[in-house]
């Protein structure tokens, strides 16, 4: 069963509790101590009042030998009647999506009798499992006590979270964000994390917002939001342009490169692209391209494709996943066709390592979904100037998720959030270079391009080209060294 377990690397619980604000007697408690790193953490800096809860019986045995001095109660702390106050509270919350949370039935779980309790009342239906244990928690801190939790960041974007947001708001002033990267928990896990201190106060302050990362047997502050400057552009994308994502075959192991040998068979396949290595330049043209299989008509298949899709039904009939397509296979016998996306447009990678690219799709076939596929409301060359300058790329490199081994991931939102010039500023001899530059920088693959779009839209910024150029090869190099 998945308790949503992701236990905390020791220096980061170290650094959690020493965001603590409080006396070394005072009242602190670990609602899922899990292996006990903030039990640990709270004891060596001198907290001796600690409490906690842990519903894995395994490791309640474990940490309670440990610690046989400290209340440590082995339940469920959602379903806990406690009604002490605590000065403090520090945790690790399960990372248990919504959709999961009735899994845990088995042990008297489930999102309808957890919506029964009034204090989650101000959370969204899709609330998931760290929302109810931070609602809790905060049920329990005394006035003016401090909760310090680290779970996933990707609250503040998703819809759900903008409610918990403004749930939380109502009940508690959130003082510092701490974006933390590196070597956040004991086992890998490629998550988007973020430390909150919130203090149980109606009284509101801005809140603090740093960035550090795990080095070694420390935590370094390597960057402060403030030390980059916001652009002044006021045109959103959605006015240029609009974005969605490839195709989802929802499994490519039966869609991607099937092997067909008869040449009625291989009818049924489509080029594709999947992968941005796949790429060489800024243009699709010569791009290593996949077959997709894809299925129109249902009549007359060939006996090769008719045996391919018999042997995956087997499959996932015999496991059960990919889920999506299990489901649709009791309903429709058709299950294996899939709907296809149109790839014509400007394709991105939302995964960068080093350079960013945005790429013509001069090639004009499908784009799996690991790409972003931007469809220009203006010329598509001026388009792609707009998108393949330091202007651009700076944003990007603001906004992005930061991972280990200097890895960005771009999310939808990040792109939607662009800001342009107006291009109806612009003059005729620059829209006509911008396209022209585009255009080499599609056909040759010459950065220079970049430098030269960026310098015309330089004219229309209150920053100089030198300026943008350095800014964003500050950010992107604090990213490539794990700085950031």
């Amino acid at each position: 069963m998945d308790l949503g377990q992701v236990f905390t690397n020791r220096n980061v619980a170290k650094y959690m509790v020493s965001m603590f604000e409080l006396e070394k007697n005072a009242l602190i408690l670990d609602p899922c101590f899990g292996a006990g790193a903030f039990l640990t953490a709270s004891m060596l800096q001198g907290f001796t009042n600690v409490e906690g809860y842990e519903i894995d019986k395994e490791l309640y045995k474990i940490v309670k030998m440990k610690f046989p001095k400290l209340n440590l109660y082995n339940n469920d702390f959602l379903e806990a009647p406690n009604t002490k106050k605590y000065d403090g509270i520090i945790m690790n919350p399960p990372y248990i999506r919504q959709e999961k949370i009735n899994d845990l039935k088995i042990l008297g779980i489930t999102k309808t009798k957890l919506r029964k309790n009034k204090i989650y009342e101000q959370l969204p239906s899709t609330a998931n499992m760290y929302m109810y244990f931070i609602f809790k928690a905060l049920d329990l801190l005394k006035d003016d006590g401090e909760l310090v939790v680290i779970f996933p960041s990707s609250w503040m974007d998703a819809r759900s979270g903008k409610i918990f947001q403004k749930a939380l708001n109502s009940c508690a002033t959130i003082i510092k964000q701490v974006h933390i990267s590196g070597e956040v928990f004991e086992k890998s896990a490629l998550v988007e994390v973020v430390i909150l201190k919130l203090k149980k106060t109606s009284v509101r302050c801005k809140s603090e917002i740093v960035f550090l990362q795990t080095r070694d047997d420390s935590m370094c502050e390597v960057i402060k939001m403030a030390d980059y400057e916001d652009l002044e552009f006021e045109i959103p994308f959605s006015k240029y342009a609009s974005v969605r994502r490839g195709l989802t075959t929802g499994y490519n192991a039966m869609y991607i490169n099937p092997i067909f040998k008869k040449e009625d068979s291989k009818k049924y396949l489509v080029s594709i692209i999947s992968s941005p290595k796949s790429i060489v330049g800024y243009g699709t043209k010569g791009a290593d391209v996949d077959n997709l299989l894809y299925i129109q008509d249902s009549e007359n298949i060939p006996s090769e494709v008719k045996k391919h899709i018999k042997k995956w039904e087997k499959v996932i009939r015999n496991t059960k996943t990919p889920k999506t397509l299990y489901k649709r296979m009791q309903k429709n016998d058709n299950w294996y066709k899939i709907n296809l996306v149109d790839g014509k447009g400007i394709v991105f990678s939302y995964f960068v390592r080093n350079d960013m690219k945005f790429i013509m799709n001069n090639l004009g076939c499908l784009i799996r979904d690991n790409f972003y596929i931007i469809i220009p409301r203006v010329d598509e060359y001026l388009m792609m100037a707009l998108l393949n300058n330091y202007f651009t790329y700076y944003q990007l490199e603001k906004s992005g998720k930061k991972y280990g081994a200097g890895l960005l991931k771009l999310q939808r939102y990040d792109i939607e959030a662009l800001k342009f010039p107006d291009i109806r500023l612009f003059s005729s001899d620059d829209k006509v270079e911008l396209v022209n530059f585009a255009k080499d920088l599609v056909d040759t693959g010459n950065k220079d391009n970049i430098i030269k779009i960026t310098e015309i839209m330089a004219k229309y910024s209150g920053e100089s080209l030198e300026m943008i150029k350095n800014m964003y090869e500050k950010i992107r190099k604090f990213r490539l060294e794990g700085k950031v």
